[in-house]
């Protein structure tokens, strides 16, 4: 028994100390509270009562009792499914089932007492009058089953808020703002831990580092007006996401979501350049599955596992301006005051004033290999510019993404519970469409694109401490991290073919063989 007590106080000091240098992490609530009133059937009200909260899912309990004038409060409970019995001396036991708790607020619930012994049990099922009548917050919840029976396409949860009252999308869904306010006022958590990238979250905080996936989320909760004093601190519109966790019994489901393009339409501007239906072939697929660590440990230890992959190949039509064959070669072609088309050898012209009269090695090659990457596109005349043409084709790449999340829920004894989630997600795009850095031109001249690659991570643990009826305390860390990188296959040997640089062909009112966001090379 010592030896337990010393692990558990143990455990519960590493878990305060550890909170104390990242408590700007996780300072949002993602936990309930249920308060309430025991009275008699005349409506009196019943002091010091027992009052026992039991997770109907894990078999937790959570003990109180009441004060003098019957209320009781019991704080930071998970987001469950709750019943409440009172009992006191003199009255029947009474059960209140089904009480659904929502992250960061409180349900109030009212437990009417019968006279009789207390060996009686009196059961409301279905729950009794529940209400949340402590905050004037406004918001929305979306839980369970709505939140992958919702229709939209994507399995990213924070999709679903755009769903919701007062959410705006003026164009793709990292646009979207709340009740017409700034990005910058938007703090977006999963189990209390901010996952924005705070690098770009005044501009772009719609978008979240750590992606939360639908299979992986308990419950969703915005709050757009009026945030209680636990998280308005970080923002005025907050979007809560908690992890799903294990229970007393195995579940767990498999998907499979697929695009074909035999199934799909051609894009209206492909059919017009003469170009084939873009190839996208969507893959969603992934399990999860939750319950007791092992058999043995029912109503004490839970685990639940997702597997999220996400894989896409894509294309993009894509529409360069290059030089016409005889221009490519010097041979330039205008139009005189009568309207006649005149042709003019620049290189001759210039040998005979004593320049150079043949193209730069570098730079006729890399015309010539333009001229060769139009066989794999539709080529057409430009209707203003006599020595120029319009090169149509398409760029194929592709996404590949993974997105495993592990929660783990311990009750250590009957007054301590711990709980651990991690996330880990990878991105891989061979060829980066998002940041306009795919290859200008098909091969021999599409040796250079940029890619983008990504691990990221998260995880959050809390320690729920009874240290009386009356005085309960809740330690909760987290941390986020991981590394992008942008444009990691682009080297100095791959512009060797241009001598080294960006050549610039621009100037000319073309298009670069590679512009190079990234800087200039050698």
């Amino acid at each position: 028994m010592i030896k337990k007590r010393v692990f558990v106080y143990g455990l519960m000091f590493l878990l305060l100390l550890g909170s104390l240098p990242v408590a700007g992490l996780a300072q949002v609530t993602t936990t309930s509270r249920i308060s309430g009133t025991v009275m008699d059937a005349a409506g009196a009200l019943v002091p010091n009562a027992e009052v026992v909260i039991r997770n109907e899912q894990t078999g937790a309990e959570y003990k109180a009792r009441a004060g003098d004038d019957g209320s009781f409060v019991v704080p930071s409970l998970p987001v469950a499914i709750y019943t409440v019995t009172a009992s006191a001396q003199g009255f029947k036991q009474t059960a209140v089932t089904n009480v659904k708790t929502i992250a960061g607020e409180t349900v109030n619930v009212e437990v009417r007492l019968e006279a009789g012994a207390p060996s009686e049990t009196v059961t409301i099922t279905g729950g009794a009058e529940v209400l949340q009548k402590e905050t004037t917050a406004v918001g929305a919840t979306i839980t369970g089953r709505q939140i992958t029976d919702l229709p939209f396409t994507s399995r990213d949860a924070l999709d679903l808020v755009m769903t919701l009252p007062g959410t705006a999308t003026p164009g793709r869904p990292r646009s979207s703002s709340v009740n017409g306010l700034p990005q910058g006022s938007l703090n977006i958590t999963i189990d209390g831990l901010n996952v924005q990238d705070n690098l770009i979250r005044s501009g772009d905080g719609f978008f979240t580092f750590v992606r939360p996936r639908i299979d992986a989320i308990e419950e969703v909760s915005v709050t757009t007006a009026n945030p209680g004093a636990e998280s308005a601190g970080e923002g005025a519109v907050q979007i809560k996401f908690v992890t799903k966790g294990g229970t007393n019994e195995y579940h767990g489901g498999a998907w499979w979501q697929n695009r074909q393009p035999n199934l799909n339409s051609n894009y209206y501007f492909n059919n017009l350049a003469g170009l084939d239906r873009d190839p996208i072939r969507l893959d969603q697929y992934g399990f999860k599955v939750g319950g007791p660590i092992t058999p043995w440990l029912k109503d004490r230890a839970f685990f639940f596992f997702s597997y999220d992959r996400f894989r896409l190949p894509e294309s993009l039509s894509r529409q360069r301006i290059i030089l016409s064959p005889d221009a490519g070669q010097g041979i330039y072609r205008y139009r005189g005051a009568d309207g006649s088309v005149n042709t003019v050898n620049l290189l001759q012209l210039a040998a005979g004033r004593g320049f150079p009269g043949t193209r730069d090695p570098i730079i006729g090659g890399t015309i010539d290999d333009i001229r060769a990457s139009t066989a794999e596109g539709t080529v057409a005349a430009n209707p203003t510019d006599l020595n120029r043409q319009q090169f149509s084709f398409v760029n194929v790449g592709g996404q590949d993404r993974y997105f495993p999340t592990l929660r783990l829920d311990f009750n250590v004894t009957a007054k301590h519970h711990v709980e651990a989630i991690w996330n880990y997600q990878d991105f891989g795009n061979g060829v980066d469409f998002l940041n306009g850095v795919d290859p200008q031109f098909p091969e021999p001249v599409g040796r250079i694109s940029g890619g983008q690659d990504s691990n990221r991570f998260s995880f959050v643990t809390a320690l729920r401490s009874q240290l009386s009826t009356t005085l309960v305390n809740e330690a909760r860390m987290g941390f986020m991290g991981g590394l992008s990188v942008f444009g990691g296959s682009i080297n100095p040997g791959a512009y060797e073919p241009f001598g080294g640089v960006a050549l610039g062909f621009n100037g000319a009112g073309l298009n670069d063989p590679w512009p190079n966001p990234f800087g200039r090379a050698g």
